[in-house]
């Protein structure tokens, strides 16, 4: 214990205060009258990370179902990326559908052929579950808070729980979008996974540096959600291979049947629904990515606010940069195998176990007050550039059977390394307050036999809560009401006394 958090930044746990501003309309006036109803439903004797368990726990069901049914994330019926108004011209070259010799990898799950895996998709049954299970998970993650405040539960370990059991969910929800907008084993996979993971952790990173969670009117966690629900839910009417119909083509405006398209002196692309969706996706990265800039921005002492003040916030990206570039390089040099086949599915397990790693890493630095965790503090970071390197190098991947082992090995090192961390950090923070992370812990009354008062209660009493954080790198401004207003830290007006 005291690996992640030190004895000295233990205390700054107390300063912990939730703050979020949520813009969304959907939540306002729909959902969140919904969720306010259904925590009713929950004992008061159920803990909220419990709550929040339980609905990864939906969407890791649905996963495992897809790996038996269509661990291929295509129908393979046809090729891929090939509109049924017509041909045209893909941004990424198309995946083929023939099973190669590494498709015999999950073979040993699902008891089937590689052929069958390769030339059946998933039942259209299964994508009801999918959007059953992606919808139970939104609304659990929403009420966990809820349960807290009525439990009297709230602390800085829900919402490290909550994170972490979001950055999971980024993954596997990714995959099993990519099975429904029948993507298959190809570039665009891996794109809908950069641009997830991405939202995610700038989502994380804008928070550490304004001490806020901004969700903005259409945002990830809420209408994001319900649009992938909506898709599983269209996939599971009309089968995964209505995604490859181009949109000129669903209304009716593909040049072969529109006079006026086939009259314009230039070609219009028939782009498949599923790369339009996105493409559409990648367009809300970028605003979120300024909307987070500007966030930042704010939140910064006017003293001191200025374009440049921004390069060293965006240095801080470098974990997630870093780890993307290696992990996209890794692929590239072994496309064959590592995209091309099921192998791609424990190799995208080891991707977004590190980025939930990268993750949880900022959340902490954020809950203890301490500086941004750089690259070289993200061991999974180094374990994706050896890998890439060796990959170009061909010091130990020198055949298939050595690719899937290093695919494997990074996989078990990321599981060991992530696990690690929750256990040493869990175990913190229950020490620290005295509390239970999956239970409610029922503590004697004050003055009664067996009554003690928590390492956390005892720090409160010595005003531990109210000494100022005397560490460089750490945000100046962490709060903002409801207007936008950022309230600085007692860091942050120190600083500001000593500059005048």
């Amino acid at each position: 214990m005291g690996i992640y958090i030190p004895q000295s930044k233990r205390d700054r746990l107390l300063k912990y205060k939730y703050s979020s501003t949520d813009l969304s309309l959907t939540s306002k006036y729909i959902l969140t009258p919904f969720w306010n109803k259904l925590v009713l439903f929950f004992p008061k004797t159920m803990a909220p990370n419990a709550i929040t368990l339980l609905g990864l726990s939906l969407v890791f069901f649905n996963f495992l179902t897809l790996l038996y049914y269509n661990p291929t994330l295509s129908t393979g019926a046809k090729p891929l990326h090939v509109s049924k108004g017509g041909s045209w011209d893909p941004l990424f070259p198309p995946t083929s559908s023939e099973p190669s010799a590494l498709a015999h990898f999950f073979t040993w799950l699902t008891g089937r052929s590689a052929t069958h895996l390769a030339d059946h998709g998933a039942p259209r049954w299964l994508y009801f579950t999918f959007a059953a299970g992606l919808f139970a998970y939104q609304s659990l993650d929403a009420i966990d808070g809820k349960q807290a405040r009525r439990t009297g539960t709230s602390g800085p370990l829900g919402e490290l729980f909550d994170h972490g059991c979001d950055a999971l969910n980024t993954t596997l929800g990714c995959l099993l979008a990519a099975s429904a907008l029948n993507l298959g084993l190809s570039w665009w996979t891996i794109a809908s996974l950069v641009a997830t993971q991405a939202n995610f952790y700038v989502s994380t990173w804008e928070e550490f540096h304004t001490g806020t969670l901004f969700l903005s009117a259409f945002s990830g966690p809420v209408e994001g959600i319900l649009l992938v629900v909506g898709v599983f839910i269209v996939t599971g009417f009309k089968g995964p291979g209505f995604w490859d119909t181009g949109v000129l083509s669903l209304f009716g405006l593909h040049p072969s049947t529109n006079d006026f398209f086939a009259s314009l002196p230039f070609h219009i692309k028939d782009l498949p629904l599923n790369d339009f969706f996105l493409c559409f996706s990648s367009v809300g990265l970028l605003f979120n990515i300024y909307a987070a800039l500007k966030n930042i921005y704010v939140a910064m002492p006017a003293a001191s606010r200025s374009l440049s003040s921004l390069i060293k916030p965006m240095t801080r990206l470098s974990p997630f940069v870093s780890h993307t570039l290696a992990m996209l390089a890794w692929v590239h040099a072994r496309e064959k195998l590592l995209l091309r086949t099921t192998l791609f599915i424990p190799l995208a397990l080891f991707w977004g176990i590190a980025s939930a790693h990268h993750v949880q890493l900022v959340i902490l630095a954020h809950l203890t007050k301490s500086p941004f965790p750089s690259a070289l503090y993200h061991p999974l970071v180094l374990v994706s550039v050896t890998a890439a390197l060796d990959a170009h190098f061909k010091v130990f991947q020198t055949s298939d059977e050595r690719v899937k082992q290093a695919v494997l090995g990074c996989l078990a090192v990321a599981f060991v390394v992530y696990s690690h961390f929750v256990y040493e950090v869990i175990g913190d923070i229950c020490a620290f307050y005295d509390i239970n992370c999956l239970t409610i812990k029922r503590k004697p009354a004050p003055g009664t036999a067996g009554a003690h008062a928590s390492p956390a209660e005892i720090a409160q009493a010595k005003g531990k809560a109210d000494e100022p954080v005397r560490e460089k790198n750490v945000p100046v401004a962490v709060g903002a009401d409801p207007t936008g207003v950022k309230q600085p830290t007692p860091l942050g007006t120190l600083k500001r006394e000593k500059a005048r």
